[in-house]
């Protein structure tokens, strides 16, 4: 009998060292995927940087434009979390129509570009520019509530400076 046991405690001590080593497998393939992410957004932007300018003043697709300001409302209050993350992609694939490519493109430029700006209110209202000249007015209250889905997953919802930000964007994009 504790020969049995024995055996069990092998196997379920191997089995749950299978099932460890398969969740830092998924963990490590997520962080390459963002740093791919990153790194390629880097290298289209990376020549602006040189003849130094704003990556801000050269976007003029109205997807990036609201990726980004997505991007900067889900860091107004710390660092961006995995969930935030994903619902940017997820914003990208159903309301813009992208490609699982284009959707996690887009959201990897997006927080490149957020990641480039020292002052969130400043990059909100230039890309605001974008959407105010490339959205209707049905498109521009569906963004607003994408921001607001986005910017509601951490916490209990929005925070007060992010509903300040996103009165502030409704003002500019109108």
């Amino acid at each position: 009998m504790h020969i049995l046991l024995g055996i069990l405690a092998v196997l379920g001590g191997i089995a749950i060292f299978i099932w460890r080593v398969r969740a830092t497998v998924n963990t490590a393939k997520d962080l390459v995927e963002a740093a791919d992410d990153i790194h390629a957004a880097a290298r289209r932007f990376g020549h602006n940087r040189k003849t130094k300018i704003n990556p801000l003043e050269t976007i003029e697709d109205s997807r990036v434009a609201a990726a980004a300001i997505m991007a900067a409302f889900a860091r107004m209050d710390g660092d961006y979390t995995r969930e935030q993350l994903v619902s940017i992609k997820d914003e990208c694939l159903q309301v813009f129509g992208a490609s699982e490519t284009e959707a996690v493109e887009i959201a990897g430029q997006s927080r490149w570009i957020m990641e480039q700006s020292a002052n969130l209110d400043e990059a909100i209202r230039k890309l605001s520019r974008v959407l105010r000249r490339g959205l209707s007015a049905e498109e521009k209250k569906q963004f607003l509530s994408m921001v607001t889905r986005v910017a509601s997953i951490e916490g209990d919802g929005m925070s007060e400076i992010q509903q300040q930000s996103l009165s502030q964007l409704s003002r500019q994009i109108t």
